[in-house]
């Protein structure tokens, strides 16, 4: 180790990096050490890590500098060595996602939602998948949070210690890459013999969700058996205080225990649970445009009012104010019922929203975010039910900006059984109408017994 000129009073010099020896921002396994330090006159987090493992920060130090052109990715500056030590100058961040869920005063320093921040965790992570790499240690002291440079608060993907690269052709790491992870965040194909890959990052992520969501739960319980209910498949999903039919069916469907069956990031990042107000307002309206001439008795309409009672609570013209009631009765004859026909009037009242009486604008609120709440909070259901129902239309053309390119292959498939089923049971209609018919020449006698 040498000391440098210009080095302030305690503080450590290797090499371009400085770093305060009495200042540790986190501890690692295996002895590694995070200090704050600077480099290049910029203040950096200064990740120390033992010599004895050099093959692994060099490949932590290779992928970041692959991967760090993401906002989302933590930003890595250069690496430095002595006799004993590898450093590794990495973005200085204010907190932890685990910071953020637990301090108040982190909440109000950053200023930015909670669904904002999984979103751009999702969005650094979706593109650790494009480059092919496995983080395979998700957790939220593993999500950080960034207040440097000019795009406001950030959240940035950290510790590439365990990450791996997927090689060329395959589609998962070998068996011998090793258990990796932290207790309680693991897949539970990690814990098996199989080989892992993308979807190991998505349970660890719907289970980083859940614990946001909850402000602090964990989907498999407490620490002492939450690696044996995720071996099992034991989750509970009661914790989560906001939009939460739509956020259970998110996580829920991360946290599948078959891996192939969790989504893909791209898919996530698609899910309802991340649209603006804006985008779900007019999600409903394009919906009702779409389903207007429809029959009843298609398709379409009838995934629709499948299990419309829970969705309309009964009748949802008995589960509005008494002023937009009113408002509705003037005009055309609403189905309370039917989820299309709330739709229908969602609608109306958007459309002709400026020439709705002052206390009905009062009641349902400005367009969109107050409008869309007035709606989904009286009927929780509504807009995952929609947006399920809706996938069958996914292959249309205003409707591919909503579902992403999987659900749009599984409905294709969906779809095309479909018509395959309905010819078949066309040509058993008319087959067993031929063999009832007589024979050509020839009558049919009824004789009575």
């Amino acid at each position: 180790m040498v000391v440098g000129y210009n080095v302030p009073e305690g503080w450590m010099r290797v090499g371009k990096l400085q770093y305060n020896p009495s200042e540790i921002l986190g501890r690692g396994c295996e002895g590694t050490v995070v200090y704050r330090g600077k480099f290049d006159g910029r203040d950096v987090a200064v990740k120390r890590v033992v010599s004895e493992f050099v093959r692994l920060v060099d490949r932590e130090a290779d992928l970041l500098r692959e991967s760090d052109t993401h906002p989302n990715v933590i930003r890595y500056f250069c690496m430095e060595s002595d006799s004993q030590f590898r450093y590794l100058a990495l973005e200085l961040c204010v907190a932890s996602l685990n910071d953020y869920v637990h301090e108040a005063t982190v909440r109000e320093k950053v200023c930015i939602t909670s669904t904002e921040l999984l979103r751009q965790a999702t969005e650094g992570l979706a593109h650790l998948h494009i480059m092919h790499i496995v983080h395979r240690d998700m957790k939220p002291q593993n999500v950080l949070l960034s207040t440097t440079g000019t795009r406001g608060v950030r959240a940035v993907i950290s510790d590439f210690g365990l990450c791996k690269r997927v090689q060329p052709g395959r589609h998962s790491l070998s068996k011998r890459s090793g258990l990796a992870g932290t207790d309680g965040w693991i897949a539970p194909e990690a814990l098996s013999s199989e080989s892992t890959s993308f979807p190991v990052d998505v349970f660890s992520l719907g289970c980083i969700f859940y614990y946001v969501l909850s402000d602090g739960d964990h989907p498999f319980g407490d620490s002492l058996h939450r690696q044996t209910n995720i071996v099992n498949g034991d989750y509970m999903l009661r914790g989560i205080k906001r939009d939460v039919p739509v956020a259970i069916s998110l996580i829920e469907s991360m946290i599948q225990r078959v891996p192939n069956m969790r989504p893909s990031l791209p898919c996530v990042l698609a899910h309802p649970f991340f649209w603006e107000p804006d985008r779900r307002l007019q999600f409903f309206g394009d919906v009702s445009d779409r389903i207007e001439k429809e029959d009843d008795s298609s398709t379409i309409v009838r995934r629709l009012e499948q299990n419309a009672r829970a969705v309309v609570k009964g009748n949802w013209r008995n589960n509005i104010c008494d002023p937009l009631a009113a408002d509705l009765r003037k005009f055309r004859t609403y189905k309370g019922n039917s989820v299309k026909d709330l739709l229908r009037a969602m609608r109306n009242k958007k459309h002709h929203y400026r020439e709705l009486p002052q206390d009905v604008r009062d009641s349902l609120g400005h367009i969109p975010d107050q409008f869309v709440v007035y709606f989904t909070s009286r009927f929780p259901l509504l807009l995952l039910h929609t947006y399920e129902s809706m996938e069958w239309c996914a292959h249309e053309g205003i409707f591919r900006n909503y579902y992403p390119d999987e659900v749009r292959l599984r409905m294709k498939k969906e779809i095309e059984k479909d018509e395959l089923q309905r010819r078949a049971d066309a040509q058993n209609i008319e087959s067993e109408w031929i063999r009832g018919q007589p024979a050509k020449g020839k009558s049919v006698v009824n004789v009575a017994v």
